[in-house]
């Protein structure tokens, strides 16, 4: 079992993985390495579908834009698709594995048929589920930029990283985590081995639970 695991995310969002760490006697280190900020930005086109890859995506375009009321909602997992419940959102479209973007990407395309679709997303945005779409059918707006906020981090046994931008801040000011690294998805994989980093695990949910339930096994 190991003793001291590193998380990318603030302590307030990973309330359930502290609980489970105070009860195993693990030292929890809970740092986001990135911060963000709402950028102006304006939508002109007609769309069908909001696809939102996240609830921060919501909340920024949200907070100035209110759809007409025959839009559809997609989003890429179960996590973001209860957050959004808290703004009155039903998603039409639900992703089965938010860690697996390349198979959410697909199975949105098969869902969203010829429908324009309106991506609200980050500045560095990984483009998972627009780039396999055709472009004629896609607005892609930057609601919120992200931003390096790297924090240095004492040695652990394991290492959480929740995304690429993460990833990158926290080797910008720190080394190479020494211990066994898992990843949020496939996503945050690739782009830690691209870096040459070896993944022990990798998240096929992107749920605290999931990594809960492996955390006995690294």
């Amino acid at each position: 079992m190991i003793r001291s695991l590193f998380i990318s995310r603030d302590p307030e969002e990973v309330t359930e993985l502290s609980a489970y760490c105070q009860d195993h006697s693990i030292d929890l280190i809970a740092h986001s390495q990135i911060r963000f900020e709402a950028l102006a930005f304006t939508v002109t086109t007609a769309y069908d579908v909001v696809f939102f890859a996240s609830i921060r995506a919501a909340a920024y375009f949200l907070k100035e834009v209110t759809p007409p009321s025959t839009t559809l909602y997609a989003c890429i997992g179960r996590r973001t698709a209860e957050k959004l419940k808290t703004f009155g959102i039903h998603c039409h479209f639900v992703g089965d594995q938010s860690g697996k973007p390349e198979k959410v990407a697909a199975e949105f395309k098969n869902w969203v048929w010829d429908r324009t679709v309106l991506f609200p997303q980050s500045s560095r945005s990984n483009r998972s589920i627009s780039s396999i779409l055709d472009p004629v059918q896609c607005t892609e707006v930057a609601v919120y930029a992200t931003l390096s906020d790297c924090k240095p981090v004492r040695l652990c046994d394991a290492y959480v990283f929740s995304s690429p931008s993460n990833l990158e801040s926290f080797l910008s000011c720190n080394a190479a985590p020494a211990g066994k690294i898992i990843a949020w998805g496939e996503t945050t994989r690739k782009a830690a081995e691209k870096k040459g980093l070896n993944i022990h695990s990798t998240l096929s949910h992107s749920e605290y639970a999931e990594l809960i339930s492996i955390l006995p096994f690294i």
